[in-house]
């Protein structure tokens, strides 16, 4: 039995950003906690689409506390010609705003019941980008000064990463573009997780189909690569008959088993 509670306010009054908590039911002792981020190429998807709630109730069937959040998009507009045109900027907002969601829960774990040392940041497709990214910057005082509740950990335990791009640089159509092309290739290096995961880059799960046309299965096996280079503990999990865009039950294989053993090794 779990208890869902809806549009928790986070990021302050002022901000429309909402989170969505889904809390296990008849535990003793404070549960560990997983911070979802949606999918949804930066600019669309919600907290409560049908992934992120599926995603979210299987966690909490199975003892875990999960926080699913919105974040600030990017908006564009469609033209007849050429590409989408960004008419509104998310980053690095969108960053800020995981940041506070994780620090969000520690500082409330009492509230909802969850042990501020045992939490995990998952996402996918672009919130799986922003998971690593928020993993790979614990330490990184520069990105730990924006935002609220800044006296909270930045620290997580784990990351589960699905068919998240660990490398945003050298896009033709940039989703962190600025306002020159030195901008954006500033934008783009720091918004990459490659830029930051080293020695204490927590452990990490990655699932990737290898039919995945939206990011290419490619990005997930250069990652382990990297990871390999720096002898880092992950799971990697290749989805030989799946493409972009599933949640814990993808049509060939069962990812919520070793998803949940993952969790329990790690938080």
């Amino acid at each position: 039995m779990i208890e869902e509670l809806k549009e928790i306010s986070y990021l302050g009054e002022e901000r429309a950003e909402r989170m969505d908590a889904y809390l296990p039911q008849g535990h003793e002792s404070a549960c560990p906690a997983v911070l979802l981020i949606h999918g949804g190429g930066w600019r669309l998807s919600d907290k409560a689409a049908a992934r992120e709630v599926s995603i979210s109730r299987d966690l909490a069937k199975a003892g875990y506390a999960v926080f699913s959040i919105n974040y600030l998009l990017n908006i564009t507009e469609a033209h007849s010609e050429g590409p989408r045109k960004l008419t509104r900027l998310a980053w690095p907002t969108n960053f800020y705003d995981c940041k506070t969601a994780l620090r969000f829960i520690r500082k409330f774990a009492d509230r909802y019941r969850v042990d501020p040392t045992r939490i995990a940041v998952m996402g996918s497709s672009a919130g799986a980008h922003l998971a690593m990214l928020l993993a790979s910057t614990s330490f990184h005082e520069k990105f730990n000064q924006q935002g609220l509740y800044l006296e909270q950990s930045n620290a997580v335990a784990c990351v589960v990463n699905l068919y998240g791009d660990y490398d945003v640089r050298g896009r033709a159509v940039s989703p962190f573009a600025g306002e020159t092309k030195e901008q954006t290739q500033t934008n783009e290096r720091e918004a990459s997780p490659i830029t930051w995961i080293d020695s204490a880059m927590p452990p990490m799960l990655i699932a990737h189909g290898a039919k995945d046309v939206t990011v290419s299965v490619e990005r997930s096996r250069l990652l382990v690569q990297h990871l390999d280079h720096l002898d880092l503990d992950y799971l990697y999990l290749e989805l030989s008959k799946d493409g972009h865009s599933f949640d814990l039950h993808p049509c060939t294989f069962d990812l919520e088993a070793p998803v949940l053993s993952f969790l329990d090794q790690y938080l």
